[in-house]
């Protein structure tokens, strides 16, 4: 695939490898980054509409973890 150079500061070269997950490439990430994108309006109220906000946020944070720190590609999420 064909590729381009671009120049970017070392504090922006940080903080997207900071957002870089496990064997992503630059690319990649700012790539997802850029598709990821919401408005966030359209998450406003939606909490609310978990019946048990505790629960959702340990399985996020547990989702979180593993994407960060465990090789494996699968995730577990209970």
């Amino acid at each position: 695939m064909p590729s381009k150079s671009i120049s970017i500061t070392i504090d922006t070269y940080e903080m997207l490898d900071k957002f870089r997950m496990k064997n992503e490439s630059f690319s990649e990430a700012i790539q997802r980054l850029i598709e990821s994108r919401l408005d966030i309006m359209d998450l406003a109220g939606k909490w609310n509409e978990i019946p048990d906000v505790d629960e959702a946020l340990a399985v996020v944070e547990k989702v979180v973890k593993q994407v960060h720190e465990e090789s494996s590609d699968e995730i577990t999420l209970i």
